[in-house]
Order: structure tokens, then C-alpha cells, then sequence
């Protein structure tokens, strides 16, 4: 077999079969789902944040709840910055400072709110009320997920190899059963090559789960869908053919609790940004997420905002 992605892994110098039992561990898969589930959440909001990148906001906001933005004097450009709220107060949520950090620039600045009667030169804009990030719960599921995806493939290939754990007396042994699994992993015909594994007997338990790939499967469908409602996108994971309008938007209420709050602290974030630097900073739902308008229009239908295609 050819094709633009095996030219590239050729040359890389990639053995495929040895990446293919590499990818299958907890850790690749916890990175996998790490960066995937990171990545939906990156999808969550469509902002206008010129001259800064809209997702150098959001990736400080989603990493450490909150971003200060001003402007860097080595560029004199306007600029999100990694940092923290510091100085005293009465609320430890309302710090009169903030501390920039950047590759290029970092010092202690006074915060712009005038709400809080706060004039100083940095906006602080938060992910939601309490400036909790969303890394937290990405590694939780990331987790979650990694399990998942470990058990499902351990129970597809260990199925075709039910009859034990069978041990080694020796190095040549070892070898063998080794190459001979590896071939069951890549779903081929395998043998043991050592004559002395003749009437070799498997001890300990029975290497077949109760569960099977099918519900394995379902339970990392479901496992996703909890990340997504978590955020607060709706899914149809859970519809059903005869399950009545009013059951499949009974949970949505508490999906929109999730996502307005982040979508109002960024409104809220970005006004005072726009009086502070004269700027035109926005933001909204992602189009393919804004089932908020079809839920309060009871006109609109709430099939098209289960699909979700866009996260």
C-alpha cells in the first residue's frame, strides 16, 4: 500500500507495526486525548481579538482561567499575556495587580477595572466567575479516556489469545512468545518458533474480560459526551428514536449554565478592553454550539443542534 502518508513515515524511518503496539499505551493515548479534547474546547468561542490571535487568548484563559492584556513596550503592540493577579485586597479575586509574563517582557502592572474603581494600564479578562481553567477537567477525561482506550484494545487483541498467560523459562522462550503475540496484535498468523514450548501451560487468570469491544466502545461514546456537556455542548449520544423533544432538551438548561458563563465573562472581559485600548473586541458562541437561541425560540427546532459537526 502507497500514498502521501506512508512515503512520509518511510521517510521518517517509522516502522509502522512498532509505532502501531507504541500508540496503544496509556500514555500515547492520554496524550492523544489530552491534545484532542484541548482542541474542542479551542472550538468553543468565536472572538475578534486584533491585532492579537483569538486563540492566544483562549489558550490562557483555558490553561490558567484568566489573561491580562496590554500593550508590550518592546513591540508597543497590544498583547495577551501568561500571568497572575497579585496585590492586596479584599477579595483574592479581585487583585489591583497583575503579573505579566511573557517570553519577551514580563513585569508587575496595576489592573483596569473601573468597577472596582481600578485605573491601572492591564485588562484581566476571565474564563468564568471563579477563573477556573479548563485544563483541569481536560486531563480528567484525557485520563478517563486513556483507560478507556487501553481496555478496548487489550480486549480486541487478547481475544484472539484466551487461554492464558503463558510463562518463559528462558530467554529464547521469552523471544518467542514475544514475536508470536506481536503477530496477533498486527491480527496475523503467528507460531512459536522454540520446540521447548511444547505443552507449555498459561497460569493465573483467564485473560477474558466480561466486557465486551461493543460496550466498550459505547462507554467511550458516553465518557466523550460527559467532557462535551461538561463544557456545556449538547450531543446526541443519548437520543434515542422514540424519545419525545422534551426529553432530548430536558438537559439543556444546565448545558447553557456551563457555556454562558464562560461566554459572559468574556463579554465582559473584552468590553473592558475595547474602553481601555479603543479597540473592537467581540465574542459569541461558535455557530455549530448556538443551540442557546434555538432552546429560548420555541419556534426553532432542536434537531440541528445535536449534531454538532463543527466540534
Amino acid at each position: 500500500m502507497g500514498g502521501y502518508l506512508s512515503t512520509y513515515l518511510d521517510m521518517t524511518g517509522i516502522n509502522i507495526s512498532d509505532y502501531a503496539r507504541e500508540s496503544t499505551t496509556y500514555s500515547a493515548f492520554y496524550f492523544f486525548w489530552r491534545d484532542e479534547l484541548f482542541s474542542r474546547c479551542m472550538k468553543l468561542f468565536d472572538d475578534i481579538t486584533d491585532p492579537v490571535p483569538p486563540h492566544e487568548v483562549e489558550i490562557r484563559l483555558f490553561l490558567q482561567g484568566h489573561a491580562g492584556i496590554d500593550i508590550c513596550p518592546i513591540d508597543n503592540e497590544l498583547t495577551a499575556f501568561f500571568g497572575e493577579p497579585t496585590g492586596i485586597a479584599k477579595y483574592f479575586d479581585r487583585k489591583p495587580q497583575y503579573c505579566l509574563r511573557s517570553p519577551i517582557y514580563s513585569k508587575v502592572v496595576d489592573v483596569y477595572n473601573p468597577k472596582l474603581g481600578q485605573k491601572g494600564s492591564c485588562v484581566v479578562i476571565y474564563n468564568n466567575t471563579l477563573m477556573n481553567p479548563l485544563y483541569d477537567l481536560v486531563h480528567h477525561y484525557a485520563c478517563i479516556l486513556a483507560h478507556t482506550e487501553v481496555t478496548f484494545i487489550h480486549t480486541a487483541v487478547i481475544a484472539r489469545t484466551p487461554n492464558g498467560i503463558p510463562v518463559a523459562a528462558s530467554e529464547i522462550q521469552k523471544k518467542s512468545f514475544s514475536d508470536f503475540f506481536a503477530k496477533l496484535f498486527n491480527g496475523k498468523f503467528g507460531f512459536v518458533t522454540d520446540l521447548g514450548q511444547m505443552g507449555v501451560e498459561t497460569i493465573g487468570a483467564h485473560t477474558n474480560v466480561t466486557q465486551g469491544v461493543e460496550e466498550l466502545w459505547n462507554a467511550r461514546e458516553r465518557i466523550l459526551a460527559s467532557f462535551l456537556s461538561d463544557i456545556g455542548i449538547k450531543t446526541g449520544v443519548n437520543k434515542r428514536s422514540n424519545t419525545v423533544d422534551d426529553e432530548i432538551n430536558a438537559d439543556t438548561p444546565s448545558l447553557l449554565v456551563n457555556i454562558n458563563d464562560m461566554l459572559k465573562a468574556r463579554e465582559e472581559g473584552f468590553q473592558r478592553v475595547n474602553e481601555r485600548f479603543g479597540v473592537n473586541w467581540s465574542t459569541k458562541i461558535n455557530d455549530n454550539l448556538d443551540y442557546v437561541n434555538m432552546f429560548t425560540n420555541p419556534h426553532v427546532e432542536m434537531e440541528g443542534a445535536l449534531d454538532n459537526e463543527g466540534i
